[in-house]
């Protein structure tokens, strides 16, 4: 088996590039028609590639992929051609992933491929990008459509960390709590309990439940743990089912807190993502492509899907949209308003820093009102843990009041 490198249209005319494992060319092409594209090239792939992918396919922050695209940017406004302008990124990068990955683009370059189809190649690059550039190479755009990738991915790198720093403080304090619940419950209740044993007294109902799961988890530490592990592999390979992925996100879009939070990101996202690629002049059909498989929730992918089909029909995206439910009734009228104008991709940006706005106020609420409520609750559980130990101290205290 050797791996082919093609370039084909799709049914509506649209570029699709690739690679494919394959007995050989006539293979391919059987391959390629089976699924319904028409070829336009099939040529053998590069054996280094098919070596290396495998560790070049790595992460790479947005915040250093806004950085590469913008310092590439300003070269090429500069005059300075593409291949000398990576190799410079190249020698710069502190991250070396990313410039493992663009010594493969240079080399992708200095074999034929366009600036696309190298990107297209590592999948280090997110769909956005690389469709953003094809069409960007098609007008003699490029450095502008990098100009309009950086600023998207600096404020999706924004977003994110919003929201990473309003989750690290409650996992910090929760982790804390069970910290501190776990040492009360395993080191200190047990000399405690030896002493209460001691005395012979009966011990009030909250006493015995904390005593009974002191025990529970000095002698059973074992099988909770083997327990914990099991139930998180099983989930692990649930979640990785279609259908309970589907269910979850539906669930992370309903809940009471984080679900208007996870809902303001996503309709974020969708919205940036959209007008970044119609504004490099992808087509709309190909950009809310790219959007539904980057969107990041499976509820909104199947409402842009609806929304795709209804492009296909000549209609426009703002009715299927609305009859998801999902998208609030201002951003269904700005979208229908873009698309009467022909200002969608304007409007797109207007309702993505809308809802960015709305996103860092949840936030700022969200820290506000979840810092007191840990602080309450940790403070409720070490209390009824001290109380449940004293209780019995308090009622031999008042039987000898009696007695005196």
């Amino acid at each position: 088996m050797a791996i082919y490198s093609y370039r084909a249209r799709d049914a509506f005319g649209q570029p699709v590039v690739g690679t494919v494992e394959a007995e050989n060319e006539a293979a391919v092409v059987r391959l390629l028609r089976d699924k319904g594209l028409f070829i336009v090239e099939v040529r053998p792939g590069r054996e280094r590639f098919a070596i290396n992918s495998g560790r070049l396919l790595r992460r790479v922050g947005k915040q250093d992929l806004a950085v590469f695209c913008r310092q590439l940017a300003t070269m090429l406004g500069a005059g300075l051609p593409i291949v000398p302008a990576l190799q410079i990124l190249a020698m710069q990068a502190e991250n070396k992933i990313l410039r493992r990955n663009i010594e493969e683009i240079v080399r992708s370059l200095e074999g034929g491929e366009t600036f696309h189809e190298a990107l297209a190649r590592l999948q280090v690059f997110p769909p956005i990008m690389v469709h953003a550039i094809e069409a960007a190479e098609l007008g003699g755009s490029l450095d502008e459509a990098l100009e309009e990738l950086a600023a998207h991915l600096e404020r999706e790198h924004e977003l994110q960390e919003k929201v990473k720093s309003a989750l690290t403080y409650p996992a910090l304090v929760v982790s804390v709590a069970l910290a501190v619940l776990i040492v009360l419950l395993v080191f200190v209740l047990p000399a405690f309990q030896n002493m209460l044993n001691a005395l012979g007294v009966p011990l009030p109902l909250p006493t015995r439940i904390v005593m009974g799961v002191s025990r529970a988890l000095r002698r059973g530490w074992p099988i909770l743990i083997f327990a914990a592990g099991i139930l998180a592999y099983v989930a692990y390979g649930v979640l990785k089912t279609d259908n309970a992925r589907y269910r979850l996100d539906g669930i992370l879009l309903k809940l009471p807190v984080f679900g208007p939070l996870h809902k303001k990101a996503v309709l974020s996202r969708f919205s940036r993502s959209l007008g970044t690629l119609l504004r490099s002049g992808v087509p709309i059909l190909q950009a809310m492509d790219v959007v539904r498989r980057t969107v990041g929730n499976r509820v909104v992918a199947e409402a842009i899907a609806r929304a795709q089909e209804s492009v296909r029909d000549g209609k426009g995206i703002a009715d299927p949209l609305k009859e998801s439910g999902i998208f609030p009734p201002m951003i269904i009228g700005m979208i229908a308003v873009g698309e009467e104008t022909g200002a969608l991709d304007f409007l797109l940006a207007k309702i993505s820093e809308l809802c960015d706005r709305e996103v860092k106020e949840a936030v700022s609420r969200l820290s506000a009102l979840i810092e007191p409520l840990l602080i309450a609750m940790l403070g409720g559980a070490v209390g009824f843990i001290v109380i449940s130990i004293l209780l019995p101290y308090f009622q031999i205290l008042g039987n000898i009041g009696n007695i005196g």
